[in-house]
């Protein structure tokens, strides 16, 4: 979380110039970027309040006449489309220096030759480096999937199941993440970062532990849909990346899982 940014920092300057269609349910990527004031962003936009951790974030609510803050937010997570079923559960430890810091649960459902690829993860209390002084609790800003090169059209959605969760800020066909301070713009350029069609980004805000009493250990469940084949589910090396972004000035830290993908699929950029 970022405990830096005042907690009424006015938010005008994430909602300017964001162009995402303003829709529940999946929503898809603009292969080519979307049109933003300066230029084109690999990124739509979700759930923007909490001003990407520095506050806290709303909740998406449903009801007949629209519901609030639900942008790209799913009621359900089973499945996550009605039509689809599950083919694929596996529970991944994340791990730094040999020591698990929390899970990743990384599932797959199918409908013909449409596949959702989803996951969540879970942060534990845990110190990831023991021999430096102080504690260092794991911050996650952005969780990365790989291997939707040439599986077009890609959407994306999240669902919202509990008080410790965190939102989906937004989301990117990019492999480059980029750290999120007050006032920035929600959508950055393609000049920070590009367009990728072989990668999607999801910003959030996870950690165990934050003494600013905005912590969230647990992430929404994160959705991608696109075009797969009838073969079983196959495990990509490093398919998945979680990144700390140093919005609080930690260090930059990656970490790489393995994960779900479609068939035949790469981690190249």
């Amino acid at each position: 979380m970022n405990k830096t940014a005042l907690q009424n920092a006015l938010t005008v300057g994430l909602l300017i110039g964001s162009t995402s269609a303003m829709a529940t349910g999946f929503v898809t990527i603009p292969a080519g970027g979307v049109a933003v004031p300066g230029g084109t962003s690999a990124y739509i936009t979700c759930n923007l309040t909490g001003d990407f951790g520095s506050q806290d974030s709303i909740a998406p609510t449903f009801s007949p006449n629209g519901g609030t803050n639900n942008t790209c937010a799913v009621p359900s997570r089973t499945p996550p489309i009605a039509g689809y079923s599950q083919v694929a559960n596996t529970v991944r430890n994340i791990r730094i220096n040999n020591i698990t810091i929390g899970t990743l649960t990384d599932r797959v459902w199918r409908s013909g030759t449409n596949c959702v690829y989803g996951a969540r993860i879970h942060l534990d209390q845990i110190d990831y480096n023991p021999n430096q002084a102080g504690i260092q609790y794991f911050e996650v800003n952005d969780m990365q999937r790989a291997g939707f090169n040439n599986r077009g059209p890609i959407s994306v959605a999240y669902y919202f199941g509990a008080v410790a969760d965190e939102v989906l800020f937004r989301a990117g066909l990019t492999a480059t993440a980029v750290v999120h301070q007050p006032l920035d713009p929600a959508q950055p350029l393609t000049s920070a970062a590009p367009i990728s069609q072989n990668w999607v980004d999801f910003t959030t805000d996870l950690n165990s532990f934050d003494p600013d009493e905005s912590t969230k250990p647990d992430s929404s469940w994160m959705f991608v849909k696109s075009t797969c084949t009838t073969a079983a589910p196959s495990t990509l090396t490093g398919a998945i990346r979680l990144r700390q972004m140093g919005q609080e000035g930690q260090p930059n830290l990656t970490i790489t899982i393995n994960g779900y993908a479609p068939a035949g699929a790469n981690t190249n950029p």
